[in-house]
């Protein structure tokens, strides 16, 4: 099951891996900038999606070692 679902993410990455290089840094740095300049919970939305997008550039990469 966990294969399979790591096989979906290398094919999502695979086919917009342009997107997600610059969706994490945009992301995470305006994320940190958020918590740092408010001092509150106004970047954990965005570190987040830091987060997931940092999850489909690992994945897309190791997935074709499983094979």
């Amino acid at each position: 099951m966990f294969i399979g679902f790591m096989n979906m993410i290398f094919l999502i990455y695979t086919k917009t891996w342009f997107i997600w290089p610059f969706l994490f840094v945009f992301s995470f740095s305006y994320g940190i900038a958020g918590i740092i300049k408010n001092k509150d919970d106004s970047g954990k939305g965005l570190l987040v999606v830091a987060s997931i997008s940092l999850f489909i550039i690992i994945a897309g990469i190791i997935t074709p070692n499983f094979y």
